[in-house]
């Protein structure tokens, strides 16, 4: 995890236009006050990438530097793209697919005509807003992102709400800190994920499982391109060209490969994590349970490494359908482990951060597919026949 200090970046996005003294003093308030960054379009310390249009670098901005996003929305839509959305719509959704800390205050007046907008789509809202798009942008903040909406009618309004909402990043922030001397070694050093740090700072009820899931779950979200490897048959590797005698020597090696990566499989679910989780009462290994998340991604891609090997053997036509079942013999396998994953996330995520005194269990097996093992040892057999 990066922990490099700098000054943090306030991004405040709006139209300009009818906001321009709102922009100004949001300006003034947080670096006269707070010492911060404060990042507006129209000001000569935005930053600007010649090579790229106004509206990239607007969206450049807002991935690279924000650390806060303030969206105010007057009763201006502003420009808009030819995708039908305002720049100050995409940059919104920017930082929300950035995961920082987003505020939106929207004007009282045009957040109480959002009701009748809603009842009457068609209607004539002009005297209101220069484009009734606006509704739809703050309808779907409300309905679709789940944001949480200020409203105000002075700028006010938006400091009094901010200077309170500071303190609280202030104050997880003197939390974090805290967290970080009382962490076993290298485990936020271990890229985990945002939802791991908050179950570490916070501490909710069954947050070593929590943990667990967390960086689960962001080990297998980064095998993606596994996945696609395996579904496609997608290789990077050579041809490897083997004779007959060579293929069946070699099918033997790589069978007892896969059986002997599966009973490791077992081995990590049925002990290293319920090692590393502990018995009730007795803390959690968080650096045990980081290595047997990221050793169970490993063996699931080692497992769809073995199956692509397959897909580099030239030989014979007549090995084409052992190749073939030994190149489908995981997938059974890699399906369970999906879903051991998803599963183990959804029912470990949902428990309520309060204890509720409801027992709940999760259980799993990854086992290879029986009646694929003896299509493979059926279809052995007759190659021996065959060419012996």
């Amino acid at each position: 995890m990066n922990t490099d200090r700098h000054t943090p970046v306030v991004f405040v996005s709006s139209t300009c236009y009818d906001l321009k003294q709102v922009r100004e003093d949001l300006k003034d308030f947080f670096e006269t006050n707070y010492g911060f960054q404060a990042m507006l379009s129209e000001f000569d310390s935005f930053p600007i990438d010649p090579c790229i249009g106004t509206f990239e670098n607007c969206l450049n901005n807002v991935d690279k530097s924000a650390d806060i996003f303030i969206l105010i929305v007057g009763t201006r839509y502003g420009c808009v793209m030819e995708n039908g959305k305002s720049i100050t719509n995409l940059e919104y959704l920017h930082a929300k697919a950035k995961g920082i800390p987003v505020f939106v205050f929207v004007d009282k007046q045009l957040y109480n005509y959002l009701k009748i907008w809603k009842t009457n789509k068609t209607g004539d809202f002009s005297a209101v807003v220069d484009n009734p798009q606006i509704f739809e942008f703050v309808s779907g903040i409300y309905n679709e992102s789940k944001q949480w909406i200020y409203t105000y009618e002075s700028m006010r309004d938006i400091t009094i709400t901010m200077k309170h909402q500071l303190s609280l990043i202030f104050s997880d922030g003197l939390t974090y800190k805290k967290v970080l001397h009382t962490l076993q070694p290298h485990v936020l050093e271990s890229d985990i994920p945002a939802g791991a740090i908050r179950v570490l700072i916070e501490k909710p009820y069954a947050w070593e499982h929590k943990f667990l899931a967390y960086v689960l779950k962001d080990e297998f979200d980064k095998l993606q391109k596994h996945r696609w490897n395996f579904k496609y048959g997608f290789f990077t590797t050579h041809m490897i060209k083997l004779d007959s005698r060579e293929l069946l020597q070699d099918v033997s090696v790589k069978l007892n490969e896969i059986i002997k990566l599966s009973e490791i499989l077992g081995t990590l679910l049925n002990s290293t994590i319920q090692d590393a989780i502990g018995e009730p009462g007795v803390p959690s290994d968080l650096d045990m349970i980081v290595y047997a998340s990221k050793q169970f991604a490993s063996f699931y891609e080692r497992i769809i490494a073995w199956a692509l090997y397959f897909r580099t053997l030239h030989t014979d036509k007549v090995f084409q359908q052992l190749l073939k079942l030994l190149y489908e013999l995981p997938e059974s396998m890699l399906a369970q482990m999906d879903n051991f994953v998803d599963k183990l996330y959804r029912e470990i995520i949902s428990i309520p951060d309060v204890e509720d005194n409801i027992k709940r269990e999760i259980k799993l097996s990854c086992v290879l597919d029986k009646a694929n093992t003896n299509a493979i040892n059926a279809e052995i057999e007759r190659l021996y026949k065959l060419l012996c």
